[in-house]
């Protein structure tokens, strides 16, 4: 009985693909600025530092067109603007806390999160990427 409901829940998903492909769509949300408590260096603390954030969330594909099939990416900004009230050291590690809170969603199988800090180095965009996805 599993194997059918896999196959019924493949064809719910994807119907015009072959049973045994799994269709993935994409959720982004590109361009978030952000003013975060974050950095090491005696000039970055206690005063905030922008940051642009991407987050890249794959996805089943949406059986339904309804927005409880998907993550809603106001959710995502969310997450990201309560990360930067708090204060973290490092982009990494911003990155790393903002994937994890958006693979929460059940409906999110794989995290990418970049992390872009303009104002760290004079001629060039500091930047630091995490991905995570389940197995």
């Amino acid at each position: 009985a599993a194997p059918a409901m896999a196959e019924q829940r493949v064809a719910m998903l994807a119907p015009d693909c072959d049973p045994g492909v799994r269709v993935m769509q994409e959720v982004l949300v590109s361009d978030l600025r952000l003013a975060a408590f974050i950095g090491v260096h005696a000039h970055e603390l206690g005063r905030r530092q922008s940051l642009v954030v991407h987050v890249r969330l794959g996805i089943e594909t949406v059986a339904d067109d309804q927005l409880t099939q998907t993550i809603d990416y106001n959710r995502v900004v969310e997450a990201a603007q309560a990360l930067a009230d708090e204060r973290i050291a490092l982009i990494e590690t911003f990155g790393q806390r903002l994937a994890t809170a958006c693979l929460e969603h059940p409906a999110v199988q794989r995290v990418e999160v970049l992390v872009e800090k303009p104002g760290a180095l004079n001629h060039a965009m500091a930047a630091a990427r995490t991905v995570i996805e389940r197995r």
